[in-house]
C-alpha cells in the first residue's frame, strides 16, 4: 500500500497560516509533529508500506534558494527511512534558475518527481512560462503532481486550481506523467473527462471525504462512481492522504468503511475500491520508476 500524497518540512519554517492551522489542531487535541518517527508510526497504523513526501512552496514569492533547507530535510528523512519514503521536489517555476534546481533535485536518489501548488503559488498550470519545465519532465518521464480543486484555506484563491487547466498541459505534453492532486475536488466530471482522454494523467483521492458523521465515504463514492462511469475503470485513481493535514489511518478507514456500505446495484465493484486502497499507486510507481 502506497500513499502518493504526504508532506513533511521543518516545523520552524511554517508560515503563519500553517502555524495557525497546527495550533488549532493542537487545541482540538491533535498535536502534529513532522518527524520521521511520526510519519512511520502513522504509516504503520494505517497499513501503509511506502509514502511519497511532497515538498511544498508556501507562497508565490518563495525563492528556490529559500526552499533548499526543506529539500535537505526531506532528503535526509528519505535516506533514513529504510526505503519507506521517497519524495517529489518543488520549485518557484518562474525563476531563471528553476530548471537548474529541478535537474539537481531529480539527480538525487530521494526525488523522483515535482510537486506544484497553483493555489498557493498563484499561477495557472497552463501558463506558457512553465512549458520548459514540462518538456524536461516529459523527456525524463518524471511525474508532476499538481494541487487541483479547492484548498479550503481563507485568503488562498482556488481559481488557480481549476482542473480543466490540466487538459491543456496534457494536450501539449501527451507523454508527461501527471497526478491531479485531490482529484480536482469537487469537479469530478472534469477530472473524469481528463482521465479518460489522457493516458498519462492520474488523480489521487486525498481529502475527498464529507463531514457527515458516519457518512464521510459518500463524497469518496461520488468520485469513484463518476470516474468509473466515464472511464470504465478506477485504476487511475491513486491512494493519497495529504498527511499531516489529514490522517492516513482515517483516510484508509473511510475507504474500508465504504467497502462495507457499498450497495450491490452500485456501479462500483469491490475490486475498484481495493484497487484504490492497495494496488493502483503501486502500479503507477512501478511504471514510472518511483522507488
Amino acid at each position: 500500500m502506497i500513499d502518493v500524497h504526504t508532506h513533511l518540512w521543518p516545523a520552524d519554517i511554517s508560515p503563519s497560516y500553517m502555524a495557525d492551522y497546527f495550533r488549532s489542531k493542537k487545541e482540538a487535541g491533535q498535536e502534529i509533529r513532522m518527524t520521521l518517527k511520526e510519519i512511520l508510526c502513522s504509516m504503520d497504523q494505517a497499513g501503509i508500506d511506502r509514502s511519497i513526501v511532497l515538498a511544498l512552496a508556501f507562497g508565490a514569492s518563495v525563492r528556490n534558494e529559500d526552499l533548499r533547507g526543506q529539500h535537505e530535510y526531506i532528503h535526509r528523512l528519505v535516506m533514513e527511512s529504510g526505503g519507506r519514503l521517497t519524495a517529489f521536489c518543488t520549485l518557484n517555476p518562474f525563476e531563471e534558475n528553476a530548471l537548474e534546481y529541478l535537474e539537481k533535485y531529480l539527480a538525487a536518489p530521494s526525488f523522483h518527481g515535482l510537486k506544484l501548488h497553483p493555489n498557493i503559488q498563484c499561477f495557472y498550470p497552463d501558463d506558457e512560462r512553465l512549458f520548459p519545465i514540462y518538456a524536461f519532465l516529459e523527456e525524463h518521464q518524471a511525474p508532476v503532481l499538481f494541487h487541483t480543486g479547492g484548498i479550503g484555506l481563507k485568503g488562498i484563491r482556488d481559481c488557480y486550481g481549476e482542473p480543466a487547466r490540466i487538459d491543456t498541459v496534457a494536450c501539449l505534453y501527451p507523454n508527461l506523467p501527471i497526478i491531479m492532486g485531490h482529484a480536482g475536488r469537487i469537479d469530478y466530471r472534469t477530472t473524469a473527462t481528463i482521465l479518460r482522454k489522457h493516458p498519462h494523467v492520474y488523480a489521487d483521492i486525498s481529502t475527498n471525504f464529507g463531514r457527515i458523521p458516519g457518512g464521510e465515504w459518500r463524497i469518496f463514492r461520488d468520485l469513484l462512481s463518476t470516474v468509473k462511469t466515464w472511464c470504465g475503470t478506477t485504476e487511475k485513481l491513486l491512494f493519497g492522504s495529504d498527511y499531516p493535514f489529514y490522517s492516513q489511518k482515517d483516510t484508509a478507514a473511510v475507504i474500508r468503511q465504504f467497502l462495507k456500505c457499498r450497495q450491490d446495484h452500485d456501479v462500483l465493484e469491490e475490486s475498484d475500491i481495493l484497487g484504490v486502497l492497495s494496488f493502483n499507486a503501486d502500479s503507477f510507481c512501478q511504471k514510472y520508476g518511483i522507488n
